[in-house]
């Protein structure tokens, strides 16, 4: 049975994902045999060594840190007396033990130094009383197979001392004794790495000392997120933004904010845009009206590429040589009538000099629609009158038409003589009516 239970005990402990004592696993058992060594006892032992072939150890360990471990450890043995009679020695034992990895790391080997406080009983012939309080020295071994699973050797000198014994027992003797020990010792358990408070169990970083309220794990600028979370984990910042911090608010750390004083947007990287025309503020030269990027943010109205603030002319288009005024204006029109002769709507050369100006102000005017008008004085009766004037609309825009003209942007209308310029009193008021004017359409 007790080998049996060794050997559960020794496969567990291949399968155990602990590791060798340590803050992790705190937790050490050690079970075994052991031999008890008497010394100076004359002839009353039948051997000076006497070792017990069972399960006769046991010690339970438990790591506090730099090395250092608490030990209780508990034995029994059969001690055979010169005569053939046997005294069950007994055993127990409180101290405390230094791994001497603390000092140099050797590896799968670990020698330890032991120092403590027991009690021992059983051996005859100390005077009147069946156990005494001893202290204790000893040294250890420890050879580790894997991270779970050691064989360990202990020795240890057990003294004696009335002065002590008196303290706490009768005083009434005891004896200096040697007890060797050897066995399996399986570390386990759920300890704190990191002595953070947390243990390895639930700590999202065992390795690193950190806070409980984030699972074991560091937070250096003290926001609240772990560093391991955390894109500026030296500078307090916002969860929403990683971490990062963002001190003008407005959703862009820090970081990739180009105007980190000033809330703006995050598709301008942080910097703001008064006017919502996708043109930062300081490169905006209009940042108070909306406009375009060839424009440097500022509007043009009439779309002739001078700004509106420069534009002497801001609703109509015209070139920036001329202040954003057009060269040909709509408006020149109104003085480029084309006049004719008594009963003439053919065009002469000096009426083709004139329609030159006409030409140049509807090119320059593209966007504009015209109604050509004739008209007639009243000469001649209205029946005449009224095809004439409209026979004279026809040609002016069959000319224009013929120069390149869209015939869409023209129309014409006659008015015969019902809309007269001038007095037709007189030859020069006459003369005045026999025209056609140019109209903007609206």
């Amino acid at each position: 049975m007790k080998k049996n239970i060794l050997s559960i005990l020794f496969v567990a402990g291949l399968l155990t994902n602990a590791t060798a004592q340590n803050d992790a696993n705190p937790w050490k058992i050690t079970v075994g045999t052991n031999a008890v060594e008497l010394i100076d006892f004359g002839s009353y032992a039948k051997e000076d060594l006497s070792l017990s072939p069972n399960f006769s150890f046991l010690e339970v360990s438990r790591y506090v840190g730099s090395g250092f471990s608490i030990d209780i450890a508990g034995s029994l043995n059969n001690l055979t007396r010169a005569s053939g009679e046997d005294d069950l020695y007994h055993s127990f034992d409180l101290g405390t033990s230094l791994s001497a990895n603390q000092i140099i790391d050797l590896g799968k080997f670990e020698p330890t130094l032991r120092a403590g406080l027991g009690y021992a009983g059983g051996i005859s012939g100390v005077s009147s009383t069946e156990g005494f309080l001893t202290g204790y020295t000893g040294l250890g071994l420890n050879y580790w197979f894997n991270d779970a699973l050691a064989f360990s050797l202990k020795t240890t000198y057990k003294m004696y001392t009335a002065e002590f014994d008196n303290l706490i027992g009768d005083g009434n003797g005891g004896r200096n004794h040697l007890q060797h020990s050897a066995g399996l010792s399986f570390a386990f358990g759920d300890g704190d790495t990191d002595r953070d408070g947390v243990k390895d169990s639930v700590d999202e970083c065992p390795e690193v000392p950190g806070l409980e309220s984030l699972n074991g794990c560091p937070d250096d600028d003290g926001d609240g997120i772990k560093n391991s979370a955390d894109d500026c984990p030296l500078t307090a910042g916002l969860a929403a933004l990683n971490g990062c911090p963002d001190a003008d608010g407005d959703g862009v750390k820090d970081s990739d904010d180009a105007c980190p004083n000033v809330a703006g947007l995050a598709s301008l990287n942080g910097c703001p845009d008064a006017d919502g025309d996708g043109i930062t503020d300081a490169e905006d030269a209009c940042p108070n009206a909306a406009g375009s990027a060839d424009m440097n943010g500022c509007p043009d109205a009439d779309g002739d590429k001078v700004a509106d603030k420069d534009d002497e002319c801001p609703t109509v288009a015209g070139p920036a040589s001329n202040g954003g005024c057009p060269e040909y204006p709509l408006a020149m029109l109104a003085d480029y009538d084309i006049n004719f002769d008594l009963e003439k709507y053919n065009i002469d050369s000096q009426d083709v000099q004139r329609l030159s100006i006409v030409i140049k102000v509807l090119l320059a005017n593209s966007d504009a629609n015209i109604s050509i008008e004739g008209h007639a004085d009243n000469t001649g009766e209205e029946s005449y009158n009224n095809p004439l004037s409209k026979n004279r609309a026809s040609s002016i825009k069959n000319y224009l038409v013929n120069v390149g003209i869209d015939a869409d942007r023209l129309s014409t209308k006659a008015f015969g003589e019902s809309k007269p310029k001038a007095s037709n009193k007189t030859a020069e008021g006459r003369a005045i009516n026999r025209r056609v004017e140019f109209k903007v359409v609206e």
